[in-house]
């Protein structure tokens, strides 16, 4: 397989980074309904990114998708597709319930897709992947980390954290660090690219209120799998911009 790293690059950036966009909402009881249409430039080129999210059909899941198109074939490189479900933890704490994905990202006009499936009564991950490896074939199960706590798909990452009210609440106190899990809606694919990403479909991550630039924005740095990708917002919780020094990489809206 011809491992375009700065494609996966991309995949990993524009996951974390479209997701915020949904940030704009003053609510976290607020639906995560937008459309937009943004560039990520890199010292490989420029991009397009198409990303949606809403109400799924049954009325009751988040639906989030993005797909990266290439601006000068229009051919589509990867897209992605997840499904989460509000809920509550202990009753308390409002977040998103990941319930299933499926990622898709073509290698030398190859297919290689990736399908999870979250078997709550067992507490495990169900993978489905198919590809032209055979490596990279049929389905594999794994075990949910011990102990209960606010898991999100890495497609859906800062919606995600946004839904529990911790962004609004650590931007009004000037401080705030939110512990979860991360749940690799690519993998295998991820970990084929990036070192210090372990083997495995979960991953523990944390985000941090990280102060305010001189432009007067609220920072966030979220730490995972040794990398460190920091988020900005606006006035009014808007998202604004996001910066991975170690990559070079910037994304906004057309």
């Amino acid at each position: 397989m011809n491992r375009s790293l700065f494609l996966l690059n991309k995949l990993l950036i524009l996951t974390l980074l479209i997701s915020s966009c949904a940030s704009k909402r003053s609510s976290k009881d607020s639906i995560l309904k937008y459309s937009v249409e943004m560039k990520l430039d890199d010292k490989s080129g420029s991009f397009d990114v198409k990303r949606e999210s809403g109400t799924a059909k049954n009325g009751k899941s988040i639906v989030s998708k993005y797909k990266v198109t290439s601006n000068e074939s229009n051919k589509t490189l990867e897209q992605s597709i997840v499904f989460s479900t509000p809920g509550y933890l202990k009753k308390k704490i409002r977040l998103l319930r990941p319930d299933k994905s499926q990622y898709k990202v073509w290698f030398d006009s190859k297919l290689y897709q990736s399908e999870t499936f979250v078997d709550a009564a067992n507490r495990e991950l169900v993978v489905k992947l198919k590809s032209p490896e055979k490596q990279w074939q049929g389905t594999k199960k794994f075990k949910f980390p011990g102990g209960n706590g606010v898991f999100c798909y890495f497609s859906q990452v800062v919606d995600c954290v946004y839904f529990t009210g911790f962004i609004e609440k650590a931007i009004k106190a000037k401080a705030g660090k939110m512990k979860f899990h991360v749940i690799w809606d690519g993998y295998p694919f991820i970990a084929e690219q990036y070192l210090n990403i372990n083997d495995e479909p979960f991953a523990s991550a944390f985000m941090e209120y990280d102060g305010r630039t001189r432009e007067g924005e609220d920072r966030f740095s979220m730490n995972i799998s040794g990398s460190v990708v920091f988020f900005l917002f606006s006035e009014k919780y808007k998202y604004a911009k996001m910066l991975w020094p170690a990559q070079g990489f910037s994304l906004y809206h057309k």
